[in-house]
């Protein structure tokens, strides 16, 4: 099963057991079903699902927020289930300011540990006075 991350309104984290993602059993979703979400998929952050080239691919999403700056994130891609990891950002920056200062060292990615959304704020930098 393959899993990609929208930026948008999710669970700051999966519990993600095999077929199973927040208690729904996926492999009920065979292959040539049309995914209909209902409340109780929607209260499990699964957005869609999908079968592409022999394999069930499921949308979920990661949330995110502004804070220092604009970011305006989107998904980084398609990972295997059996490699998520509930404390990873799935998520990457578009916003070409954002981008240069994260490339730049300038800022970087950060995980609000209160409402466990990502964002992109800037470091910090500490000036050292120069000795004369």
């Amino acid at each position: 099963m393959r899993l990609k991350f929208l930026a948008g309104a999710g669970p700051a984290s999966y519990n993600i057991e095999g077929s199973m993602i927040e208690g729904i059993d996926t492999s009920l979703f065979v292959e040539g079903a049309q995914f209909v979400g209902n409340e109780q998929t929607h209260a499990a952050g699964i957005f869609d699902m999908f079968w592409k080239g022999g394999e069930r691919h499921v949308v979920l999403a990661q949330p995110t927020k502004t804070s220092d700056m604009p970011w305006a994130a989107r998904d980084a891609g398609w990972i295997n289930a059996a490699d998520y990891d509930p404390q990873a950002r799935y998520v990457a920056a578009t916003n070409p300011q954002a981008l240069a200062l994260l490339e730049s060292g300038k800022a970087e990615y950060w995980r609000d540990s209160v409402d466990g959304a990502w964002t992109v704020r800037a470091i910090e930098m500490v000036e050292q006075e120069s000795v004369a």
